[in-house]
C-alpha cells in the first residue's frame, strides 16, 4: 500500500509539474499573440503590374519611426484605420489587415489594374483603372495598355472617375470590348478622340487610319472592321488603303 501511494504522489507530483509547464508556455504565448511581433506584407500581383510593394505598403503604415507600430498591443491598434491608410495609395484596389497565431499583422493587398493610358496634347499623363476610375502614373511601372490621345483625354483626366460623366463611361466600354477581345487587344495601340468625342483608331503594325466615329455600335463596327483585317486586307493587300471608315451603317469605306 505504501509503494502504491509513493507512486501516486509522485505521479500527481510529475502530472503537476506538466500542468505548470503547459500553463506557463500558454501565459508566455497568449501574452506573445497580445503584440505586434511582426508584420507579414502580401501583394497579389495578378495582372504582373509592379504599381505597389512592400515598402511602400510598410511606409503607408508606420508613416514615419515614431508611428511603428511593432510592439504594440493589438488592442492599441485599429485594423480597420491601418486598412484605410493602405487603400489611400491610388493603386492598392483592396487591402486586408488581420492578425495570425504567431503575432505577426498580417496585410494583403490588392493592386489596381490599369486598362489605358490617358496622353494629353500638353504632355499630360494618367491611367483609367479597371473599375474606370482615373489614377496617376507611377515612377515604379508602365503598364502595357491601349494608349488614349486626343483633345478628349483632357476632359476624361478631369473626372474622378469615368461613371461621372455619360460619354465618358461609352469610351470606357470600348476600352474594355478591345482589351476583352483578344484579336483587338493585339492589333489596337492608339485610341485617339477629338474634342467632340469621334474616335480614330490606329493599329499596332501598320499605318492605316481607322475611322469609328463616335464609341457606340461597337458590335456592329468592329465586325466591318474585323472584315478589313480578315478579308479585304489579305486579298487586296496590307499597305494599299490608308483610311477606313466603319462609322457609317452598312458601309465600309477604303481609301
Amino acid at each position: 500500500m505504501k509503494n502504491r501511494d509513493t507512486v501516486l504522489r509522485v505521479l500527481g507530483i510529475v502530472v503537476g509539474c506538466f500542468i505548470l509547464v503547459v500553463l506557463a508556455s500558454s501565459v508566455k504565448n497568449r501574452d506573445m499573440g497580445y503584440h505586434i511581433e511582426d508584420i507579414d506584407v502580401e501583394i497579389e500581383n495578378a495582372y504582373e503590374n509592379f504599381f505597389v510593394d512592400a515598402d511602400d505598403v510598410m511606409a503607408l503604415i508606420m508613416q514615419d519611426e515614431s508611428d511603428s507600430i511593432l510592439g504594440d498591443g493589438f488592442n492599441a491598434v485599429s485594423l480597420k484605420d491601418v486598412e484605410q491608410r493602405i487603400k489611400s495609395h491610388s493603386f492598392v484596389k483592396d487591402a486586408e489587415v488581420y492578425r495570425d497565431l504567431k503575432g505577426h499583422l498580417v496585410v494583403k493587398a490588392r493592386q489596381n489594374k490599369p486598362v489605358a493610358r490617358l496622353i494629353s496634347n500638353n504632355g499630360r499623363n494618367a491611367y483609367i483603372g479597371e473599375d474606370g476610375d482615373i489614377l496617376p502614373v507611377s515612377p515604379k511601372y508602365t503598364a502595357r495598355v491601349p494608349v488614349v490621345t486626343g483633345r478628349y483625354t483632357e476632359q476624361l483626366m478631369g473626372l474622378g472617375e469615368v461613371a461621372e460623366d455619360e460619354y465618358a463611361s461609352k469610351v470606357f466600354e470600348l476600352i474594355n470590348y478591345i482589351n476583352e477581345h483578344k484579336f483587338w487587344a493585339m492589333q489596337i495601340g492608339q485610341i485617339d478622340i477629338n474634342s467632340k468625342g469621334k474616335v480614330v483608331m490606329y493599329p499596332q503594325v501598320g499605318d492605316q487610319r481607322l475611322e469609328f466615329g463616335y464609341a457606340e455600335d461597337l458590335e456592329r463596327k468592329f465586325k466591318k472592321l474585323e472584315i478589313f483585317f480578315k478579308q479585304i486586307m489579305p486579298s487586296k493587300g496590307w499597305n494599299i488603303y490608308e483610311r477606313v471608315n466603319v462609322e457609317y451603317k452598312d458601309q465600309i469605306i477604303c481609301e
